[in-house]
């Protein structure tokens, strides 16, 4: 059943959407495509105003699920490169994440428009079903006096557009009575839809202290590794540079007798 009534009130938005514009111009002059074309430009504008935010976060989801598959199957390969990689890809994130948490104010604005634009379909009901109702009821007596026109073309051309056009206005009444009787529904499911953005933002806020935090954490176990490397690799390695420099030693001394020893031989000769 809230199945239903959740599809039902998603049918009502995309209907009131198709209203604004029904009752932005005269129905006589709206054509179908006209009226989907302009429709379509209002959703699209609705949802520009959010999409970058979600898109945002699914990129910041899915980087993050794919670094944990990286590092999940990464048993050969160079753990130092793997970490500084990792931290280059968390800053990203922990970036995005603290923009998106700076932004929140614009970001609840955006999402409230929504409600209050269910809040102002809200207060127009009966007035609009007022309207809408004696607008029908003056086509219709456009209807009647079209009839009595001497040219027929007059009369068939008058008498289609004002058939369409109380059409249109029927479809538009039924929308607003539906939404009418939804109303207490959407009135409460609206207080649950404001939560919800305080949830979301909330989340936003988490995310940017969480992810900056845990990249942090990574910073300082980079610095303190590669610190800590002078006593675990570096150390190791002076001492057996200064075994193989002393070794060169005798290299050294060998080469320099060799050389000196055919100098020797070639100043005998002259």
């Amino acid at each position: 059943m809230k199945k239903i009534t959740t599809i039902k009130k998603i049918t009502i938005f995309v209907g009131l959407l198709i209203l604004t514009m029904l009752t932005a111009c005269s129905p006589i002059q709206a054509m179908p495509q006209e009226l989907a074309t302009s429709t379509q430009k209002i959703i699209n504008e609705v949802k520009e105003t959010d999409i970058s935010v979600f898109e945002k976060i699914q990129h910041n989801i899915e980087l993050v699920s794919n670094l944990r598959d990286k590092v999940e199957s990464s048993e050969k390969v160079d753990k130092d490169k793997l970490l500084n990689e990792v931290i280059r890809e968390l800053e990203k994130v922990a970036t995005s994440y603290t923009e998106l948490a700076n932004q929140k104010d614009s970001i609840r604005k955006s999402l409230g428009l929504k409600i209050t634009a269910i809040e102002d379909l809200s207060s127009k009901v009966q007035s609009e079903i007022a309207r809408l109702t004696e607008l029908r009821n003056d086509y219709r007596a456009q209807m009647q006096i079209a009839a009595l026109d001497s040219n027929p073309d007059i009369v068939r051309t008058r008498r289609a557009s004002l058939s369409q056009a109380i059409e249109y206005v029927d479809m538009q009444i039924q929308l607003w009575q539906e939404f009418s009787s939804t109303e207490n529904d959407i009135r409460l499911e609206t207080a649950n839809v404001q939560q919800r953005i305080d949830s979301f933002l909330s989340a936003i806020d988490s995310s940017a202290i969480l992810f900056r935090e845990g990249l942090n954490l990574l910073k300082l176990q980079r610095d303190i590794s590669e610190a800590l490397s002078l006593f675990t690799t570096d150390m190791p390695k002076i001492e057996q540079l200064s075994r193989d420099m002393e070794q060169s030693w005798s290299q050294l001394d060998m080469l320099i007798n060799a050389l000196t020893s055919m100098s020797g031989e070639i100043t005998i000769k002259k």
